[in-house]
């Protein structure tokens, strides 16, 4: 780097990638020194501005460092950052794995990513030396396998997301860019080294993802990353982490991922730390107040920047399984603290400064390890799903994609690597392989409501077997089965007796009265009077309160408390979680959504709000 200037070995800006070293900042500090002054602010090696008076013992302790780990008594560069014994175990299985010598580690040699163990997990819990961190981190995460693969470079979809003037986020964007990381050199100032590079990235991520767009928490992840990779990396982390390192819709403008994670968190805390449950129930505070924006940046706003990059060497490696480990973690480590705080205020103020608490990364993600080290990733998806599913029936939502894709994936824009002039003259648009794609498509929507469907039926099958009259589940498309159907729906309309589901157990006193628990299903024999009615169950005889029953609507079907979300909460997740999300895709199939109205047409957004 001829003709710019270079920070000291374990000084301000040494932690940083090289091409965001501020050079109008180390020129000055280079100034000050030959001037032998002193700035009156100073910046940590990550580009932190800090005090002045926590900078010379910090100062102090790197220099007697030096004078005893260096044999020329000068600071090796990251030293902080880096244990050279732990370097070298890093060198050694990168090494083993690829059964050949890297050498000075040339990354060219080494597999875009690496074979996963519990050898490779042991190192990453200890921490990837920082010199690593940049290649490691692309490998980790797979979003190197993603720049690798991808149809369009990163240049393109930059030059894309730039000519693209839908993009709605590019206004919000310019708004944040000196709010994200005010108190960093390389994103205080509109003329910031950062600044460009996070409005590109930024950019880039709303153009590719129409549906997500931009989130305040995607501008706070991005601006870390680029802190320690370059631009183009930095960008396919980012995309690494909203396709595969944390759930769909985690930075939509409906954070359902997010806040599903949240209830899920709250799951957790009564499994894990049933005495702070007990805690926050007793005086009624929303966790979520706090945690929801710990897991919306992956606490990049909420830690230390070297206890973060810890975090982070785990959390690129397991996905958001280590969000929920270390905020476990965390509330243990304090859990006392908050079981003697004295009132609601003291213990929310106490949860709201956690985060910044934590210094010691060896401590926290040991008690992390030992509370919540069994917890898996199988645990957490199927807990997530469920929580989802309660999440949107409390919002009268439904889900918006395939029950296959919804829940692990995110959508792209559709993408496509240009063609020249000459090729498409030559080999036409690609018909053929489009109409393929169609029926593929077609196909997949089919096949998932047909699961969908039978994953409903078999529902019924187990949990209410004798009022399951259907026996086999294989499809009968004869106009001798619509006519039984036909058949069928007319005789449930007619003959069928009124019955009404018991809402409260009722506890039989005379001969007269009619004795039940709840959830029972009685038969009504009269309602002529509108307080007391008449009923049978279990060859009994009585009358009852009507108010302590609800009227079962049978009109074209025999009720089943496989079917009532109230007895079997689990079939909320079928229904509103599987089933309805496969008929919403396949109504909307090919349909164009006009941007006048916002969306598509169709009889199912009335569906969707009756619902």
């Amino acid at each position: 780097m001829s003709g710019s200037h270079i920070p000291s070995a374990s000084g301000p800006f040494s932690a940083l990638t090289p091409s965001m070293w501020p050079q109008e900042i180390l020129a000055k500090y280079t100034q000050k020194e030959e001037a032998v002054e002193q700035p009156d602010f100073c910046y940590d090696e990550f580009g932190f501005r800090v005090d002045k008076e926590d900078v010379l013992p910090r100062c102090s302790r790197i220099k007697d460092r030096a004078t005893s780990d260096g044999a020329d008594g000068t600071p090796r560069p990251g030293q902080l950052l880096e244990d050279p014994p732990q370097r070298l175990r890093w060198q050694a299985h990168l090494e083993f794995t690829h059964n050949h010598d890297v050498g000075d580690l040339t990354w060219d040699k080494i597999a875009i990513s690496l074979p996963r163990s519990e050898k490779l997990r042991s190192l990453v819990l200890a921490g990837v030396p920082h010199s690593m961190r940049p290649q490691l981190w692309m490998r980790l995460s797979g979003a190197l396998q993603k720049k690798r693969n991808s149809e369009l470079s990163y240049r393109e979809i930059v030059k894309d997301s730039a000519n693209d003037e839908t993009v709605a986020a590019k206004q919000q964007i310019e708004k944040d860019l000196l709010r994200t990381m005010p108190s960093n050199a390389c994103f205080a100032h509109v003329s910031s080294v950062g600044v460009p590079r996070l409005r590109r990235v930024l950019r880039a991520l709303a153009w590719l993802y129409p549906e997500i767009g931009y989130c305040q928490g995607t501008g706070m992840v991005a601006a870390c990353l680029l802190l320690f990779l370059e631009e183009e990396d930095a960008f396919w982390m980012m995309c690494a982490i909203i396709e595969d390192l944390l759930p769909a819709s985690y930075f939509s403008t409906t954070l359902l991922g997010v806040q599903t994670d949240q209830r899920l968190l709250r799951h957790l805390i009564v499994q894990y730390l049933p005495r702070l449950d007990r805690l926050l129930q007793e005086h009624d505070i929303e966790l979520s107040l706090i945690t929801l924006h710990w897991f919306l940046t992956a606490f990049a706003s909420v830690v230390h920047i070297r206890l973060l990059l810890r975090l982070w060497d785990l959390f690129f490696y397991e996905g958001s399984l280590v969000l929920f480990q270390t905020t476990l973690g965390m509330l243990r480590l304090k859990e006392e603290e908050l079981i003697q705080s004295e009132n609601s205020a003291s213990i929310f103020n106490t949860l709201s400064d956690i985060p910044s608490q934590m210094e010691d990364a060896d401590l926290l993600l040991g008690e992390a390890m030992r509370l919540a080290g069994s917890l898996t990733d199988v645990a957490v998806e199927s807990q997530r799903r469920k929580h989802l599913a309660y999440l949107l029936a409390d919002q009268g939502q439904l889900l918006g994609a395939s029950p296959t894709a919804s829940l692990s994936q995110v959508v792209r824009r559709r993408t496509q690597r240009r063609k020249s002039g000459i090729t498409s003259l030559l080999f036409g648009e690609d018909d053929l392989e489009a109409l393929k794609a169609k029926n593929i498509k077609q196909t997949e929507l089919v096949a998932d409501l047909r699961e969908a469907i039978l994953r409903v039926a078999r529902h019924f099958q187990c949990t209410d077997p004798k009022n399951c009259s259907v026996q086999e589940l294989s499809p009968d498309y004869s106009m001798e089965s619509h006519q039984r159907d036909h058949e069928n729906y007319v005789a449930c309309s007619r003959g069928h007796p009124r019955r009404a589901k018991a809402l409260l157990d009722f506890e039989r006193h005379d001969d007269d009265e009619l004795g039940f628990r709840k959830n029972d299903i009685i038969t009504i024999v009269s309602q002529k009077d509108e307080h007391c009615w008449v009923g049978e169950l279990n060859g009994l005889r009585g009358w009852f309160p009507a108010k302590f029953v609800e009227v079962l609507d049978e009109r074209s079907k025999e009720y089943s408390i496989a079917g009532d979300d109230s007895v079997t909460e689990g079939v909320t997740d079928l229904v509103r979680g599987t089933l309805c999300p496969a008929l919403k895709a396949l109504f909307e199939h090919g349909l164009k959504k006009p941007s006048l109205l916002g969306g598509a047409c169709h009889p199912w957004l009335f569906i969707e709000e009756v619902g």
